[in-house]
């Protein structure tokens, strides 16, 4: 079980459960943006994982420098974008869990209430000597007494649901065979992270739809969904619309689709809207 439904069943936030484990595998740290950022592009590459009620986004990035502007902090990679809001974070913890492979190490960043946004984890081919550099910089000052957390906000009234069921397993399936390079982004409110490129493995495990690619994790808990919707344009895109209002994930072709491969997307988008 993961631990953000682990939190749900209890009826706490995830950091509040993160909490439980203090001096277990667990430490606070400092919430230090600027120097967090700063330290990216020598981590080597890692993990980078977002979610939301209906998604999980695993990537394997190296981070180049950031890019701020209008309260964003942007970065472009290899396959990758992501983007993040530096007010939304409140929290941030060193965790360490027990993993078969070896101890996974990761900084994860929440919001007030405790909502988890953002998981940076230091694998095999990171640079863990400035992993270690960047735990240090974001020491929790021992003097300091931790920040409670804020109570979440009152839940709005569920939204009409939008759009309409949609064979998602068929799309994606069409999408590798026809090796169409995509931009698949999953956003919370405070990071959003796109993987660019093509889409090889796709696997249904129950209500979970999942593409398992060498260095992109994509999982989709398909229950949470009120179902699609295509936008149109220049750059039309397949908007999966959670029940309880926003979007799960958006996918697109890639910018360096071939003409070929931008018809192909069309079509597939076609069979959406009319099916």
């Amino acid at each position: 079980m993961r631990i953000r439904d682990a939190a749900a069943q209890l009826g706490v936030s995830e950091a509040a459960l993160l909490e439980t484990r203090i001096d277990e595998g667990v430490k606070r740290l400092a919430v230090r943006i600027d120097a967090l950022c700063a330290a990216l592009p020598h981590l080597g590459t890692v993990m980078s994982l977002i979610r939301n009620e209906s998604a999980v986004h695993e990537k394997d990035v190296t981070f180049p420098a950031g890019v701020e502007s209008d309260g964003e902090i942007r970065f472009t990679g290899a396959g990758f974008d992501l983007t993040l809001i530096p007010s939304t974070v409140a929290h941030a913890f060193y965790v360490e869990d027990a993993n078969p492979k070896g101890p996974l190490r990761s900084i994860q960043l929440f919001d007030a209430a405790g909502g988890a946004l953002w998981k940076i984890y230091a694998r095999d081919r990171a640079d863990h000597a400035a992993f270690e550099r960047l735990l240090a910089d974001l020491a929790w000052p021992e003097d300091v007494q931790p920040i409670s957390f804020s109570r979440p906000a009152a839940a709005a009234a569920d939204a009409a649901p939008a759009g309409k069921p949609v064979d998602l397993q068929t799309v994606l399936e069409a999408v590798a065979a026809e090796a169409v390079p995509v931009r698949l982004e999953v956003a919370n409110h405070g990071v959003k992270q796109s993987h660019r490129g093509p889409l090889v493995r796709i696997v249904r495990m129950g209500p979970w739809l999942n593409v398992l690619d060498p260095g992109f994790d994509w999982h989709l808990n398909e229950k949470p969904l009120s179902g699609g919707s295509v936008e149109p344009g220049d750059r039309p895109s397949l908007v999966l619309h959670l029940a309880s209002g926003g979007e799960a994930a958006r996918l697109h072709a890639d910018d360096g689709a071939t003409a070929v491969q931008q018809a192909a997307w069309r079509g597939i988008l076609e069979k959406v809207a009319t099916s």
